[in-house]
């Protein structure tokens, strides 16, 4: 291909665009070319002419200069919107660096990766916000964490101290998992999933049916019981109490009780 000008339309891989300026620095010769199927602008080295196609449209001046202001307008866009993201992210630092939860964590390290540091700092926060309580936090699978614990405290309230270890969400819709750019992330770690259990001992879930029991008074039924619970028999008693039967209620009176030490 022989030396374009301005103006001149060339194609490459299905895009075409077209020369906005000649340029030569320093005996190198090259072309600022604009993207007529998307909003861009690059240089291009005369050397790399072919791996291009030359087209056979020509843009007028006008229809050039159009061009270069709608391009101008993109890049100028996208250099707004990129700012706005580096304040944001400026921000959340600053937010993070003064929280005091986050004097206590550890930070990623090239021994101890993304995944890892997320477990540690789990159980730190867990230690600080739950004392008495005792988790086990597992990583069964890499990228995953299992939290356990007996009675104690709501698994609400476990998961708003640990979800900010998550990397993302699972989309449902795209089944995609869409990651956050977080820069907690960055500096504690973090895993894709965080799974809690909180495993219901004989006398929370007896507790739970003494509540019901003083709510519903001469109405409550006489076979809800402990046992009962337990084997998911309560499914269709009551369903006037609810859709989920007493099988439902017990559980939500259950995640309403709060044992851990103030």
């Amino acid at each position: 291909m022989k030396t374009l000008s301005i103006g001149q339309c060339i194609t490459s891989a299905g895009s075409e665009y077209v020369v906005s300026a000649v340029n030569l620095e320093d005996g190198t010769l090259s072309y600022t070319i604009l993207g007529l199927n998307s909003l861009t602008r690059t240089n291009l080295l005369a050397t790399s002419l072919g791996y291009y196609g030359l087209s056979s449209r020509q843009l007028s001046l006008d229809e050039l200069r159009d061009r270069r202001r709608e391009v101008q307008g993109a890049i100028n866009q996208r250099e707004a919107e990129e700012r706005e993201q580096q304040a944001a992210r400026d921000t959340a630092k600053e937010r993070i660096n003064a929280d005091p939860d986050n004097a206590l964590l550890v930070k990623v390290n090239n021994t101890c990766g993304s995944a890892k540091t997320a477990v540690k700092n789990i159980r730190i926060l867990l230690k600080k916000h739950f004392p008495g309580v005792k988790f086990s936090v597992r990583m069964p699978h890499y990228g995953s964490v299992y939290v356990s614990w007996e009675d104690a405290a709501p698994e609400d309230k476990v998961n708003a101290v640990i979800s900010r270890f998550k990397h993302g969400s699972f989309d449902g819709m795209t089944d995609c998992y869409n990651y956050h750019n977080n820069p907690f992330n960055d500096a504690f770690g973090g895993v894709d999933y965080i799974s809690t259990s909180r495993k219901r001992s004989d006398s929370l879930i007896a507790e739970a049916i003494e509540i019901l029991r003083k709510e519903d008074g001469d109405d409550f039924p006489e076979e809800v019981t402990v046992e009962a619970y337990k084997r998911g028999a309560l499914l269709y008693v009551g369903r006037e109490y609810s859709h989920r039967g007493y099988q439902g209620a017990v559980s939500d009176a259950i995640e309403k009780i709060d044992k851990t030490k103030k």
